[in-house]
């Protein structure tokens, strides 16, 4: 996924990419399409592009273990600069353009972004109450009439130090 930034004039420029997972390397949970809307804003001394992705995923809810798909999106800016600024600090989102290059590659930066899009705890729904712990029962679906207030020996040593 690469923009020809040598063709364009000073201005803002809009481009858009749907690109099967496949293509880019992603696999499970990814699934169809990966839809990209890049603005570039060039200017005679850089390039900001902010870039806006969409993704459907295939996932397993942490809570109830039910299979649920969901559309993922995300967004994120790079700026590419054509000269070194020495006073500038370390920043992951801004690249150094030298003069013999005359395309940008975001897939890098976008797969990063992608991978990051998908959440450490996955839920179906946010309310999502899981399954019960004795008899595994969906409790998203069914009341189980499971004793919960029964408490495995196991855990007796812990009760103590409670008192």
């Amino acid at each position: 996924m690469e923009i020809k930034y040598t063709n364009y004039a000073d201005g803002v420029h809009e481009f858009d990419f749907k690109v099967p997972v496949g293509t880019l390397g992603l696999g499970k949970p990814f699934f169809g399409n990966l839809n990209l809307h890049c603005k570039m804003d060039k200017s005679s001394s850089q390039i900001v592009l902010d870039s806006f992705f969409d993704i459907g995923a295939i996932l397993v809810c942490d809570r109830c273990l039910a299979e649920f798909e969901k559309i993922f999106s995300g967004s994120f800016e790079l700026v590419y600069l054509f000269t070194k600024k020495e006073d500038l600090g370390e920043d992951d989102n801004v690249y150094y353009l030298s003069p013999e290059e005359s395309k940008i590659n975001v897939k890098p930066d976008l797969l990063e972004f992608v991978n990051l899009s998908l959440p450490m705890k996955i839920l179906c729904k946010e309310d999502c109450k899981g399954l019960c712990s004795k008899c595994g029962a969906d409790l998203n679906l069914v009341d189980c009439n499971c004793n919960k207030e029964e408490i495995n020996l196991i855990w007796a040593p812990l009760l103590k130090l409670k008192d």
